[in-house]
């Protein structure tokens, strides 16, 4: 377990080298984490078609939950969103809206969530999952770590 924290704590560094910012999602690109420090989201830029990430949420200064994340975009420019939660199977969403700083990813045959909604204001990150249509939400808010 510990090997694992301190391998996911080296990756904010990644984000610091040279970041690809050319497409819609760049903003995503960051260290981002709770503003009690029990929650940490990474993502760093592996490619103009694709953003790679983690997830972290501590408990008794524990991991208590892990997700590798990745967001990739097909040949024909459509996003899709990937989660590897622990002790899950992986489940994929494809994007259904894409704004400035903001996007949106659906998968209606998922169980929860079926939304999963970003949208940065600032040096903020604001995640809500949800149902389809934003039932049942359970929101969060993280602020840059750097």
């Amino acid at each position: 377990m510990i090997r694992l924290i301190s391998t996911l704590a080296l990756i904010p560094a990644l984000t610091l080298g040279s970041v690809s910012n050319d497409h819609e999602l760049s903003w995503l690109v960051g260290c981002w984490v709770t503003p009690d420090k029990s929650a940490q989201e990474v993502w760093v830029a592996d490619s103009n078609r694709s953003l790679a990430g983690f997830g972290i949420a501590l408990s008794d200064n524990k991991v208590g939950f892990y997700e590798v994340l990745s967001i990739r975009r097909d040949e024909d420019g459509s996003w899709f969103y990937t989660a590897h939660p622990s002790g899950q199977a992986p489940a994929s969403f494809a994007a259904t809206e894409i704004a400035d700083n903001s996007v949106v990813f659906a998968n209606p045959e998922h169980d929860y969530p079926q939304q999963i909604r970003y949208e940065k204001k600032g040096n903020h990150l604001y995640a809500t999952i949800s149902l389809l249509g934003g039932a049942d939400p359970n929101s969060f808010s993280k602020i840059s770590c750097e």
